[in-house]
């Protein structure tokens, strides 16, 4: 589904509380709040209640997406999944203004639903009656969902409002982002902190819900600290300039025995895969574990390699940054460099590791 062009997703986990949402509305707020309706008004009023509450979580992050778009920050796409939605930019905001405005423009719309909703319940609903009562519940959810979000803990949308005023003020987004991490961190912790005290001493099992959004959050802050990092130290880096050239390749007839050998002489913890001009993929230790020491003889480098099809390639002229997040998401150690269908390079997550360390010593410069 492509809203105004941006590609949304609904992640498996939204059918989650959409199934809640609805089984508590249906069963428990709408008999309460509006009596002696058959059940399956109910069921008909919690189905679209629901559906109109993701509606305002979309309309929420297509809010960021607008502003983001005219700011000049290009949109991958947006997400809806169990705690709400995500509009993924991407890139950062070049400004703290910028930042500013995508992240205010959440809230406000947020705010905005809110307040309609909730005119339109007390100018020409009332109580009692079912319909007023599923608007009056999405704007109370909305006005909840606005001042939530509000909250200074990185990457809610109050983090990111207070990492733009510090980014501001310190003109450094690195360290803007470390302290908003930092706050994050500690409200996270004041949550969990919270939720163990109430199953505790009150035996209140909402405290799990607290515990789990108070670790979410603090996992997400940590999560976007270590991706503006990368983002930071390989900014306008090429895959180029990052990998390794002096290969040295391993035939798909050598034994494996011969590969041991290899592993031990050059300590390295994989290697491609040659025979004359063709690549015919990538050898990992892993790979070894296949098979038991006493057949090593008996076999080939070619039973056990990870065949080309399967192997991550990289273009020269990747952006560095962008392959790092790749390489990340699929938990790959390591990648061929390949140019017209000819083995230029290799580039592991130690090469990366390895100038990020240096960066971080030697500086920018």
């Amino acid at each position: 589904m492509h809203l105004k062009g941006i590609p949304v997703e609904i992640h498996i986990s939204w059918l989650l509380i959409f199934f809640l949402f609805s089984i508590t509305l249906a069963l428990s707020y709408f008999p309460t709040v509006a009596e002696g309706l058959d059940s399956s008004t109910y069921w008909l009023a919690a189905v679209l209640t629901t559906l109109v509450v993701f509606a305002s979580v979309l309309t929420h992050e297509f809010g960021h997406s607008l502003v983001a778009i005219r700011e000049g920050i290009p949109i991958k796409k947006i997400v809806l999944f169990v705690f709400g939605g995500v509009a993924q930019m991407e890139s950062e905001p070049k400004s703290p203004a910028a930042e500013f405005k995508v992240t205010a423009a959440g809230p406000l719309t947020s705010m905005a639903i809110a307040i309609v909703t909730a005119a339109l319940y007390y100018l020409f609903l009332s109580s009692g009656q079912l319909i007023g009562e599923a608007v009056l519940f999405i704007a109370r959810l909305n006005l909840i969902m606005a001042v939530f979000n509000l909250i200074p803990a990185f990457p809610l949308d109050g983090g990111r409002l207070f990492r733009s005023i510090v980014w501001y003020f310190g003109k450094n987004i690195l360290l803007a982002t470390r302290i908003a991490v930092g706050l994050g961190s500690v409200i996270s912790f004041v949550a969990m902190a919270f939720g163990f005290m109430l199953i505790f001493f009150q035996g209140d099992l909402w405290g799990l819900w607290l515990i789990f959004i108070g670790w979410m959050i603090y996992q997400a802050g940590q999560s976007s600290y270590s991706q503006l990092i990368f983002k930071e130290t390989f900014a306008g880096m090429k895959v180029s300039q990052l990998m390794s050239t002096d290969l040295q390749t391993v035939s798909p007839d050598d034994s494996l025995e011969q590969l041991a050998e290899y592993f031990l002489t050059y300590k390295y913890g994989a290697f491609p895969v040659v025979y004359g001009s063709t690549t015919h993929g990538l050898v990992s230790l892993q790979n070894m574990k296949k098979v038991p020491r006493e057949e090593w003889s008996e076999n080939r480098v070619s039973r056990i390699l990870t065949p080309l099809k399967d192997t991550l390639i990289l273009h020269p002229d990747s952006d560095a940054a962008d392959v790092m997040m790749k390489m990340a998401s699929l938990n790959a150690g390591r990648a061929l460099v390949m140019d017209n269908g000819e083995l230029v390079g290799l580039l592991s997550r130690t090469d990366m590791m390895r100038f990020m360390q240096m960066h971080m010593v030697l500086g920018s410069d």
